[in-house]
């Protein structure tokens, strides 16, 4: 396993570089990078494909646009947990996240544009084909929290994966961070609501990250 610190972008994007450039050129490059709530995996992904747009197309693919549509989480068995806990694996449509990435090297498509979801959080809500995936993207970085997961329809992921990278923080430093975020944001009006949010359903979703997801052949250790 390689191991490096997150202020190692540079190095980590040459290395996978020489991967991307040592595979099949017919295929799109595929990486997945996971790790818990606040620990800087949006940031980092976004930082890496800006590296390696340098020289090759690169697109960063988020789990977000796969949240169930709030009117989703109203039909599920006990629809009060399921929008308390959304944020949760099983708040996600991972059959059509796992589909979607499948599509990534089939035959079928790796010569048309992919159209992907993202997550407006103005409303809340998915945003349908909000991003395109083109024949032109070579490198694509799927960047969420369940990525590595062990669990049914998430494991599966790993599959269509050249390399699986984890960014790796102290739950109390991320704790913190999404306090922060809570603040700027203006979700929360002091530190000690802030905290109280993240070390709510975020906190949990860590837990079971931390206790159930893969090791990946990566390691980024968040700084």
């Amino acid at each position: 396993m390689l191991t490096v610190d997150s202020s190692q972008v540079s190095l980590l994007s040459k290395s996978t570089l020489r991967n991307y450039q040592q595979s099949n050129p017919g295929e799109r490059y595929i990486i997945s990078i996971a790790g818990i709530p606040g620990a800087g995996k949006t940031t980092f992904a976004s930082r890496v494909a800006e590296e390696l747009n340098k020289s090759v197309k690169t697109m960063v693919l988020p789990q977000d646009g796969f949240h169930l549509y709030r009117k989703e989480l109203l039909q599920l068995p006990n629809p009060e947990e399921a929008v308390a806990r959304r944020g949760a694996p099983f708040t996600f449509n991972a059959n059509a996240f796992v589909e979607l990435i499948s599509k990534l090297n089939d035959p079928q498509y790796v010569q048309t544009t992919i159209k992907v979801p993202s997550f407006d959080h103005s409303v809340k809500d998915p945003v349908e084909d909000d991003i395109e995936i083109d024949p032109e993207t070579k490198i694509v970085i799927i960047e969420g929290n369940y990525v590595s997961l062990k669990d049914p329809v998430w494991n599966d992921i790993e599959k269509y994966c050249n390399e699986s990278w984890f960014i790796k923080v102290d739950l109390e430093e991320a704790a913190l961070r999404l306090a922060n975020r809570h603040l700027e944001s203006g979700i929360a009006q002091t530190l000690d609501e802030a905290l109280e949010r993240a070390k709510g359903s975020d906190y949990l979703n860590a837990q079971y990250i931390l206790a159930n997801s893969k090791n990946g052949n990566v390691l980024i250790n968040s700084k």
